[in-house]
């Protein structure tokens, strides 16, 4: 996965419940649009130990809801934030004020840079 300062990483976000092993990942609840800017992507580009994790807050995002039965979502609150496993690998976790969990596959990253040294 590549990560571009000031763009958007979409993911699909997935109801966390007993049936979430059985799902098509190509049917997601909805999806979550993360803004990456420069301190977001400082902070995605850890790799943490084996045996621990890294919680990164985020404040700007956005749901993308096609699923109807999933609309409510845009008038309560809710927060997401972005889990960092040894890899790296990278999923996102949105909790509702309803007590709803939802989450994202795990992606596996590779942080990529484009240092602009292409023209030389």
């Amino acid at each position: 996965m590549e990560f571009e300062q000031d763009s958007n990483l979409t993911l699909p976000l997935f109801l966390l419940n007993e049936s979430l092993s059985e799902r098509d990942v190509e049917q997601p609840d909805f999806e979550i649009s993360v803004a990456l800017d420069d301190e977001l992507l400082a902070q995605i580009c850890q790799n943490p130990s084996e045996d621990s994790s890294i919680a990164i807050t985020i404040t700007s995002y956005e749901l993308l809801i096609a699923e109807p039965s999933y609309k409510y979502m845009l008038e309560q609150s809710h927060h997401a934030q972005i889990t960092l496993n040894h890899g790296p690998v990278l999923s996102v976790v949105l909790n509702t004020e309803n007590q709803d969990v939802f989450v994202s596959p795990q992606m596996d990253m590779m942080p990529t840079f484009d240092l602009g040294d292409e023209g030389e």
